[in-house]
């Protein structure tokens, strides 16, 4: 799935949106290993966030794919594509992804209930946070890599409520004009 985001990132030529790479000629890794429905949710999520759409994400269900497992897919590609953008925004080549562990998954999650800030499920009680620090709750590993990141690249979990907090280069309210703009041009509604 990391392999197709990053493919998916790296296409100099990308499909549009509505095209399901698995249908298209692309040469995609994980063709075979990784369903069709998964390849074609993974390369639109990385390449094409701004277009999904909570029909699109209910498609998906219908396509088989569980919503604690879309919540999962959600997390990978975050974070690969956090960490190649870091990199590249660096001018360095990015790491080589981990060798992948053998073995089925463990099939196991915390108990999820229906939100209504979320189009996905999350841990209980829901709604009672912003969806922003919700929407993973459903995949401990991928929230909690998600707000290791964000403390690296943004601002720890801890800090949040503190609207003087920096990190001795930008001031606070420089960073969210910073991430203000950069979810405007990518037309994110955060």
């Amino acid at each position: 799935m990391a392999s197709v985001a990053l493919y998916a990132l790296d296409d100099p030529d990308p499909l549009p949106p509505w095209v399901p790479p698995s249908r298209s000629a692309l040469d995609l890794p994980g063709n075979g290993a990784v369903p069709d429905a998964v390849v074609d949710t993974v390369y639109r999520m990385a390449r094409h966030a701004s277009s999904l759409t909570e029909n699109w994400y209910r498609g998906r269900l219908e396509l088989g794919i569980s919503a604690v497992a879309y919540v999962e897919l959600v997390g990978v590609v975050v974070t690969v594509a956090a960490v190649d953008g870091f990199f590249r925004a660096i001018g360095r080549p990015r790491p080589a992804l981990p060798a992948t562990v053998p073995g089925a998954p463990d099939g196991r999650h915390p108990d999820v209930e229906a939100a209504t800030l979320n189009w996905v499920p999350v841990t209980p009680p829901a709604d009672r946070e912003a969806a922003v620090v919700q929407a993973l709750s459903a995949a401990p590993a991928e929230s909690a890599m998600l707000w290791q990141l964000a403390a690296a690249q943004y601002i720890p979990m801890d800090e949040m409520g503190d609207r003087s907090w920096n990190r001795g280069t930008l001031s606070r309210p420089e960073m969210e004009l910073v991430a203000s703009g950069l979810s405007t041009a990518r037309q994110c509604f955060y």
